[in-house]
């Protein structure tokens, strides 16, 4: 029941966005890639930390569009994050927001590395609520 209100979220502040190119004075959408690398023997309690942060940034942040984390398949201790933000601006102020915050401390120990990759989004493509047959919302 989490997830799909997480994904109705999402999916209402992509309805809601700036889109990527919708007015000409907007910001462009920043979307990047967060490559990490975590402690095998931390990795439950990253998790956990990792799930109330991304829960806590789309909830409260209307410039959070889109948080979604993946596990490597054959190695577990290698996340991957896709973050859209709304704009760079979006961004800056996530990373004062306490939830945060919060995470960036509580882990900072659990974390062996981390790379930053921008991105220059081309189509990003979500189904309202998760629904089968649903509205497919692109930006």
């Amino acid at each position: 029941m989490k997830m799909k209100v997480v994904i109705a979220a999402a999916s209402a502040a992509l309805l809601a966005g700036p889109g990527l190119s919708a007015q000409p004075d907007a910001e462009p959408l920043m979307v990047r890639i967060a490559e990490l690398e975590i402690d095998p023997a931390q990795l439950d309690a990253y998790k956990a930390i990792l799930a109330e942060e991304q829960e806590a940034s789309v909830r409260s942040e209307p410039g959070v569009l889109m948080l979604h984390s993946v596990a490597i398949a054959d190695n577990p201790a290698q996340i991957r994050l896709l973050e859209v933000y709304a704009s760079r601006s979006a961004y800056e102020t996530h990373i004062k927001a306490p939830h945060f915050i919060k995470y960036k401390t509580s882990t900072e120990k659990m974390v062996k590395s981390l790379r930053l990759v921008e991105t220059q989004p081309i189509l990003l493509c979500a189904k309202s609520a998760g629904r089968e047959g649903g509205p497919v919302i692109c930006m």
